[in-house]
């Protein structure tokens, strides 16, 4: 374990949301990503925000994501008036968890982010050490190429100078850092956070600080409100300096790897190595 850490641990009762909008081809990802849910928390709430609601292709998700030592509930909403709301009706689901006070934190995912539970361990870890600030713990959303095990950088589209970042520095040895682009395509808060974020701003889809789309709006979490002045994002990426490197428990896998493995000259996004993202 690495120095200035409390120990490891895991939620006692983690409420986890995704949203699927039904495309036969996306149950892999689901599937994938549904295979470690069970690692992530003592206890499992799990639901489904899917546009499908036919018996057949509800038994297709159930099968991507059944069988594997959780309960999983479905939630197919109606009367949406634009699919990409779709993604906006988790809401309803936390707000009524809220309700439930074992539960101890709240994860939205898209459906293709893939978490490990030593990611969540690195969370946990982290908000401890940053609960007295208005910060918490960001992951990095990571990607690879058909033909290589490196990892790429999903929304970072340049590589960023260490001594020009924002930080919360705890000692010479570990770092909380601000990158550029604070997006994870997903979010994780505990009850204090959540309550924040249900009461808040954050959780109307009009009026995004950054002016993002409505579908990564919902997956922005309390991220970019609130921010305290000279930072880009409340979400903080652990970095130690003595090792020169992000804490590669961060990494969550946007399992598609559709920006890393494109060619599109205009496309930006997943073409900096992980090893090469910080200069100095």
């Amino acid at each position: 374990m690495k120095k200035n850490l409390p120990p490891p641990s895991v939620p006692k009762h983690l409420a986890i949301a995704v949203t699927f909008h039904y495309v036969e081809e996306r149950l892999t990802f689901l599937s994938r990503i549904s295979d470690h849910f069970a690692s992530l928390a003592d206890k499992l709430t799990v639901f489904i925000v899917t546009n499908v609601r036919d018996r057949e292709r509800v038994a297709k998700i159930e099968g991507a994501v059944g069988g594997k030592g959780f309960e999983v509930n479905f939630l197919a909403p109606i009367a949406l008036g634009h699919p990409f709301l779709l993604t906006w009706s988790h809401f309803a689901v936390f707000h009524k968890l809220m309700r439930d006070e074992s539960i101890s934190h709240f994860m939205y995912l898209e459906d293709d982010i893939l978490i490990r539970r030593e990611s969540m361990e690195y969370w946990i870890q982290g908000r401890e050490l940053l609960r007295a600030t208005k910060f918490y713990p960001s992951f990095l959303r990571v990607e690879q190429k058909a033909d290589s095990e490196r990892w790429f950088a999903s929304d970072c589209v340049g590589r960023v100078e260490v001594a020009k970042l924002p930080r919360v520095k705890f000692g010479d040895e570990l770092w909380f850092i601000g990158l550029p682009r604070p997006y994870q395509g997903m979010y994780l808060h505990d009850r204090a956070q959540m309550t924040e974020h249900l009461l808040g701003k954050s959780a109307v889809p009009q009026g995004h600080p950054l002016g993002w789309g409505i579908r990564e709006h919902a997956a922005t979490g309390l991220s970019v409100w609130d921010v305290p002045e000279g930072f880009y994002g409340r979400n903080l990426i652990a970095y130690w300096p003595n090792e020169g490197g992000l804490d590669d428990r961060a990494f969550i896998h946007h399992t598609p790897n559709n920006y890393a493995q494109s060619d599109d000259p205009k496309q930006p996004f997943g073409k900096v190595p992980v090893d090469q993202l910080l200069i100095g």
